[in-house]
């Protein structure tokens, strides 16, 4: 809605993503993800766009609430520079996608967000 005022980490996937879809809020950055709430904040700003896992922890400061569904979900992926002539760059590719592949399959992505206390809707993809 207009005047409404959005604080964000400049630069982030969802800040980039509002950038692309929002008509009339503002968006408000701040250069790291713990600035961005000091801003929300400090500001009485309407919203605290970021990442599920931080937002649990900030709404945990006060009397904030949180959506249910997200507005955006970030997909990570992986890549390399494409080097070399003939098979080089088919078996770099091979290799990262049979490296992620077997990091789900093993279960070890799911470990790493077990050891990390990592908590919201966090899914691991499953392989292709």
């Amino acid at each position: 809605v207009p005047g409404a005022r959005i604080a964000v980490k400049g630069g982030g996937a969802y800040d980039l993503w509002l950038a692309r879809h929002l008509r009339h809020a503002e968006i408000v950055r701040a250069a790291t993800l713990d600035a961005s709430f000091e801003l929300f904040v400090d500001q009485g700003l309407d919203a605290l766009a970021g990442l599920r896992p931080k937002l649990l922890d900030d709404s945990a400061k006060g009397d904030y609430e949180l959506l249910d569904e997200p507005f955006m979900r970030v997909q990570q992926a992986l890549g390399c520079l494409r080097v070399g002539e003939g098979d080089a760059p088919a078996a770099a590719l091979a290799y990262l996608r049979e490296f992620a592949e077997d990091a789900v399959a093993s279960g070890f992505v799911e470990a790493l967000i077990q050891k990390h206390g990592v908590t919201g809707r966090l899914s691991v993809a499953q392989p292709s």
